[in-house]
């Protein structure tokens, strides 16, 4: 059933309401990946109680090795959309990172898996607390990349809160 006051408030409603229409449901979603976030870190930790301490495997990635790859892109997109917004990074060659990867991930394998899980998951706090600080404008504004411009927002919840939650679910399969 529709809400009495919408429905009175939809009448009144017009082309200039867009704006703060779509600002207000930017921020829901923003909200909505706050959420996405926090709930994945609960689950790294979850998870990484149970990660056997392997070394680095021949072919697939083991639970470790996956494990490693999420601090990587924890700490990677959760810097990269602080500095989108904060305008300190206007352009960036995502090959670059790509090649850095794998340097980056060895470094965590030399942790536990449970200090990697703590890693991970104090970049997601910092991530968080950003969020909490970001205006609209700010998590709208755009950087270079190859093929055309990512902003912020998206960085923090494709690359980083999306990617993070395929991975989540990797690991969970790896686990079985």
């Amino acid at each position: 059933m529709i809400d009495p006051a919408m429905r009175e408030s939809s009448s009144d409603f017009t082309a200039s309401d867009l704006p703060r229409f779509f600002d207000e449901m930017f921020q829901w979603d923003v909200n909505h990946t706050r959420e996405r976030l926090r709930a994945a870190s609960d689950r790294i930790n979850q998870l990484a109680a149970q990660v056997p301490d392997t070394p680095r495997a021949d072919g697939a990635w083991n639970a470790k090795e996956i494990l490693a790859h999420i601090a990587v892109i924890s700490r990677a997109y959760g810097v990269f959309s602080y500095l989108i917004a904060s305008g300190r990074l206007t352009d960036l060659n995502l090959g670059d990172v790509i090649n850095q990867r794998d340097d980056e991930g060895d470094k965590y394998m030399a942790m536990s898996c449970v200090e990697i899980a703590a890693a991970a998951t104090t970049e997601h706090q910092r991530t968080l607390k950003f969020l909490d600080r970001a205006s609209s404008d700010d998590l709208r504004r755009e950087c270079r990349v190859e093929g055309g411009t990512i902003t912020a927002e998206y960085v923090v919840r494709l690359p980083l809160v999306a990617h993070l939650e395929a991975h989540l679910q990797q690991l969970e399969v790896a686990l079985a």
